[in-house]
């Protein structure tokens, strides 16, 4: 779920996962008082909503986070219900995705997670990747799936101009990223959507050439990193 909610806004595990329990507070991280709005769609999909209090970009208005169902066994919308039935008796202040551990309420600590999942790979003899691989991941798998990139940038708490700064060195960061995930044609072809956002966002090439003495303001980069 955090791999395809990672490109709509900002990701599941950044802003549900925990750090560690000193690092819990209400106002940043959501919790179980938190109610997700499920909605079916009129093509026969489903989704939910779930807002967050807090994000680098917004402060304490939050965002609403968008979680589209996919027809096969890693459906977000599957894996949330399936959390909520399971943890359905956790009490209204544990973290959103905590769960019962040894007869007591644990969060789910981010450093846990990424243990849990990096086992998984090592054993499928998969490469390594880093959590911030979830949100470059799950964005090129909507973008390759033919969301336009308006409505990926959008949904994913960007502006035109950082959508295309985060982007601008798309051969670099996806093979680093995901190593051999895509390939050439992948990366071409989404070279390609970019630019033709580039122009119908009437973005000069200027604007996304970095300077000797200057960086982005902080706001233009990607809002909430892992």
């Amino acid at each position: 779920m955090s791999y395809y909610s990672d490109s709509v806004f900002s990701p599941l595990l950044g802003k549900t996962a925990v750090k560690n329990a000193t690092a819990f507070n209400p106002l940043y991280h959501i919790t179980r008082a938190t109610v997700p709005t499920f909605r079916d769609l009129a093509n026969g999909s489903s989704s939910a909503s779930i807002h967050i209090p807090w994000t680098k970009t917004t402060k304490h208005d939050g965002a609403l986070i968008i979680i589209t169902s996919r027809s096969h066994e890693f459906c977000p919308i599957a894996a949330l219900r399936n959390h909520l039935n399971i943890n359905c008796n956790a009490p209204p202040t544990i973290s959103f995705f905590g769960f019962r551990a040894n007869n007591s309420w644990s969060h789910m600590f981010r450093d846990s997670f990424l243990v849990f999942v990096t086992t998984i790979w090592f054993e499928a003899s998969m490469d390594h990747i880093s959590g911030h691989s979830f949100r470059i991941g799950g964005t090129v798998e909507l973008l390759l799936a033919g969301v336009p990139p308006e409505v990926v940038a959008a949904t994913g708490g960007w502006t035109s101009l950082a959508f295309l700064l985060y982007w601008r060195r798309l051969e670099e960061i996806i093979p680093l990223s995901t190593s051999n995930a895509y390939n050439a044609a992948h990366i071409s072809g989404l070279s390609n959507v970019f630019e033709q956002f580039r122009l119908r966002q009437k973005i000069p090439l200027s604007a996304l050439e970095p300077t000797p003495t200057c960086t982005p303001p902080s706001h233009l980069i990607c809002p909430i990193p892992l």
